[in-house]
């Protein structure tokens, strides 16, 4: 059985941060593949502007080159807003280790999450670093350069010369296609 790292979110839209933080993670931690999760729906923000269709295609098409990089339709196929436990119970039928990255904006509110008991038991946390966010010493840390901002990209999304410096060049025609179909 392989070991692995799951990488949940909402990535609308995918952008140099989320890119950097699976690249760390293959090349930090001693995985067998990396498995990047789109949501359906994240129950704690609104809708997302990018559909799950068009976000998981542009992650599929960002990560194509990377054989140790999986996209996976898991919870989209749900088609419902899937609980972090119920992703952790479905991979871990199938792997034997799991790391589970999450951002350090999320350490707040960790303990509040359903069944965060369960979820601590079955998976090691990594958590990917952000300015002036102090990370407790039993987590793992992959040290992020990009600060980037998902809400003010979508604020800015139809200024194409602004998200042009924080969406992947691997992805940055399809994004603009995708925003000017009818």
């Amino acid at each position: 059985m392989e070991d692995i790292a799951i990488y949940g979110g909402s990535f609308d839209p995918p952008h140099r941060g989320h890119f950097q933080i699976a690249i760390k993670a293959i090349e930090n931690l001693d995985i067998d593949k990396l498995i990047v999760i789109p949501n359906f729906q994240n129950p704690w923000k609104p809708p997302p502007l990018f559909s799950p269709k068009d976000r998981l295609f542009l992650l599929k098409k960002l990560f194509q080159k990377y054989p140790k990089i999986e996209v996976s339709s898991f919870e989209i196929d749900n088609g419902y807003p899937t609980k972090t436990i119920e992703t952790v119970r479905h991979f871990s039928k199938r792997y034997r280790k799991i790391y589970l990255i999450i951002g350090a904006d999320n350490l707040e509110k960790l303990h509040l999450w359903d069944d965060f008991e369960e979820i601590r038991s079955r998976v090691e946390f990594v958590v990917a670093t952000r300015n002036g966010i102090d990370i407790p010493n039993h987590f793992r840390k992959l040290e992020i350069e990009e600060e980037i901002s998902s809400t003010k990209l979508r604020e800015n999304i139809s200024d194409f010369e602004y998200i042009s410096k924080y969406i992947p060049k691997e992805i940055l025609e399809e994004l603009k296609k995708i925003l000017i179909k009818p």
